[in-house]
C-alpha cells in the first residue's frame, strides 16, 4: 500500500514554491508517481540579512489560517490541535496547480530544483525594490531559508516533520542586462549594450540538518585587455570566461541554535553596502572584501535581537615580509521590528582595508602587496523602514589612519579614504505592480587614487513587470576631484588626474531571475 507521507524538505519547498522542475538522481525501485502540487508564487523564506522587503502572504497561507478559525478544533489545546493529518495534507497538496514529475516516497531519494535567487525576493518583490545585491553574509541568508522550511514543517505537525533529511540540490542564478548612455565632462558622448551579470547559484542542503554548501559561478564582462590575465586583446566577447565566484561550506542550524561558522571563499562581513541603484555605491567601491576565510558568529532568533561575528583571512597585502594569517575583523549589529518602524544598526572594524577589491584593482596593490605597514578600517551602517512606504539607507566606510605615501596618496600627504552613502526611496504599487523612485548621495573622501569621484547624485526608478523579473531605470550625476587635486598609487606611481567636471550618465536595466 502507498504511504500517505511526503519527505518533508520536498513538501515544504513544494509548497513554498521553490520547485519548479526537479530532476531525479536516482529513480531505482520508483512506485508510481504522484501528481503533486507546487506553489505557484515564490517562497517568502529568502530573507536578506541586508534590507527588509515587503511583500504580499500567499494564498494558500490565508486559506490554512481561515480554516483554523472556521474549525474550532483548529484552535484547542490538545495535543494533535497542531498536527495536520494525511488527508488534510493531500487535499492541500491538490490545491495547488504545478505538476512535478517524480515519487516523492522513494527511499533515499536525492533531487535537483530550482528556486529564488540568495538575497532577491523575485516575486513582485513587495513595497521596496533593492537591485544591487551586495552578496554579503549569504551564509546567514541560507540558514535563514533553511530555518523557514523547518518553521513550516513544524506547522504541518504529524509524522512529516519527524523523518530525516536527505541531500538536497536547489539550483538558482540571474541573468542581466544593461543599457547605457554617458556623457564624461563634455567628451564626446558614448553609448553600450552589455550583459552585465550572469550568475549560477548551487545551494546543497543536507543530508545533516546541520551542515549546508554554497558555490556561485559567475562570468567576467570586460574586454580581455581590462581582465587580470594579461591580453592586448579589445574583442570583449573573446573573454566571457566562467569563474568560481564564492564557495563556502557553512555549519549551523537556527532551529536549534543562533550560532555558526563558515569557511571558504566569501565577502567578509565588513559592511553590507546594500542600494537601489544600479550603480555600486563609493562605499562598496573602497572596502567590500572577498577572502578564502574562517568565521564564526550568532544571530539571534527574535524580531528584536542582535547579532555578530568574528572573521580572520590571509590578506594578499602585508607589512611582514611574507604573507601569513594577517587580517580579520568583528562586525556587530542591532535588527529591531517596532509598530512602523523596523530595520538595522550596525558597525564593524577590519585589521587591513589594503585587501578590499576596490583598492588592490583600483591602487595597484595587487602589483605591490609589501606595504609599509597596515590600514585598519572602520564602518557605521543603519537600515530604517518607516512604514509601508519609506526605506533610509545610510552607511559610511574608512580609514583609522593615513597610508604611508608610497602605498596611497593625495596631495603628496598619505591618504585616508573614506566614503559615505545616503539614500531614500519611497514604494508604492501601480495597479499590481510594485514600484519605488529613489534618491541616492554618495561622497568620497581622498579617494581619488582608486578612481572614485568626489560626489555622486542618483535618481533611480525600480519595477517588477514580470515574475522573478526587476526593470529599473537610473539617471546619475558624478563630480570629479578637481583637476589641482594629485594622488598617487601603490607603488609610488601618479594615479591620473580628473578634470573637476561633471560626468552624466543613464543606465536601463534588465534583470531575470531564476
Amino acid at each position: 500500500m502507498k504511504k500517505n507521507h511526503i519527505k518533508p524538505l520536498m513538501a515544504t519547498l513544494c509548497f513554498s514554491g521553490f520547485i519548479s522542475m526537479p530532476v531525479l538522481t536516482s529513480a531505482a525501485q520508483a512506485q508510481a508517481s504522484m501528481q503533486v502540487g507546487g506553489a505557484a508564487a515564490q517562497s517568502t523564506t529568502n530573507t536578506s540579512n541586508t534590507v527588509v522587503k515587503k511583500k504580499k502572504t500567499h494564498h494558500h497561507h490565508h486559506k490554512a489560517q481561515s480554516s483554523q478559525q472556521q474549525d474550532p478544533s483548529a484552535t484547542g489545546n490538545t495535543p494533535d490541535s497542531k498536527k495536520m493529518s494525511g488527508r488534510e495534507l493531500r487535499q492541500l497538496i491538490q490545491e495547488e496547480p504545478e505538476y512535478l514529475p517524480f515519487d516523492l516516497d522513494v527511499p533515499g531519494q536525492a533531487f535537483v530544483s530550482t528556486g529564488p535567487y540568495v538575497g532577491v525576493k523575485i516575486q513582485y518583490a513587495g513595497s521596496n525594490l533593492i537591485i544591487n545585491s551586495p552578496s554579503v553574509n549569504t551564509d546567514v541568508q541560507l540558514l535563514d531559508i533553511r530555518k523557514k522550511i523547518m518553521d513550516q514543517l513544524h506547522l504541518m505537525g504529524g509524522e512529516i516533520a519527524k523523518e530525516p533529511y536527505h541531500s538536497h540540490l536547489l539550483l538558482s542564478g540571474t541573468l542581466e542586462g544593461q543599457a547605457n548612455y554617458t556623457n564624461n565632462g563634455g567628451s564626446p558622448s558614448t553609448t553600450d549594450l552589455n550583459v552585465s551579470n550572469v550568475s549560477l547559484d548551487a545551494f546543497f542542503l543536507g543530508p545533516s540538518s546541520w551542515t549546508l554548501g554554497f558555490i556561485e559561478f559567475s562570468y567576467v564582462d570586460v574586454d580581455p585587455a581590462s581582465d587580470v590575465f594579461t591580453s592586448t586583446s579589445n574583442y570583449r566577447v573573446a573573454d566571457a570566461r566562467l569563474f568560481v565566484n564564492k564557495a563556502f561550506i557553512t555549519i549551523g542550524d537556527f532551529t536549534q541554535s543562533p550560532f555558526y561558522g563558515s569557511m571558504g571563499q566569501f565577502y567578509v562581513p565588513f559592511g553590507t553596502y546594500s542600494s537601489s541603484m544600479i550603480s555600486s555605491p563609493f562605499t562598496k567601491i573602497l572596502t567590500r572584501t572577498k577572502a578564502r576565510a574562517l568565521e564564526v558568529g550568532f544571530q539571534q532568533q527574535a524580531e528584536n535581537a542582535w547579532y555578530g561575528s568574528a572573521y580572520i583571512f590571509r590578506g594578499d597585502s602585508h607589512a611582514a615580509s611574507v604573507a601569513k594569517v594577517n587580517n580579520g575583523g568583528l562586525n556587530l549589529g542591532y535588527r529591531f521590528d517596532q509598530t512602523g518602524l523596523k530595520g538595522k544598526l550596525g558597525g564593524g572594524v577590519i585589521a587591513n582595508i589594503a585587501d578590499s577589491a576596490g583598492l588592490q584593482i583600483g591602487n595597484n596593490f595587487q602589483s605591490n602587496e609589501q606595504l609599509v605597514h597596515r590600514v585598519p578600517g572602520y564602518n557605521l551602517r543603519g537600515l530604517l523602514s518607516v512604514g509601508e512606504h519609506v526605506d533610509l539607507i545610510a552607511e559610511y566606510v574608512g580609514a583609522s589612519t593615513r597610508f604611508n605615501p608610497t602605498d596611497m596618496a593625495y596631495q603628496g600627504h598619505g591618504a585616508k579614504p573614506s566614503a559615505i552613502n545616503l539614500e531614500a526611496s519611497y514604494s508604492f504599487y501601480w495597479g499590481d505592480r510594485p514600484m519605488s523612485v529613489a534618491l541616492g548621495h554618495g561622497q568620497s573622501y581622498q579617494a581619488l587614487a582608486i578612481g572614485l569621484p568626489l560626489s555622486r547624485n542618483v535618481l533611480t526608478f525600480n519595477t517588477s513587470i514580470w515574475r522573478n523579473t526587476l526593470q529599473s531605470l537610473e539617471f546619475r550625476r558624478d563630480l570629479e576631484y578637481a583637476a589641482s587635486n594629485t594622488g598617487g598609487d601603490a607603488g609610488d606611481v601618479a594615479a591620473p588626474m580628473q578634470t573637476g567636471k561633471y560626468n552624466n550618465a543613464v543606465t536601463a536595466q534588465f534583470d531575470y531571475y531564476f
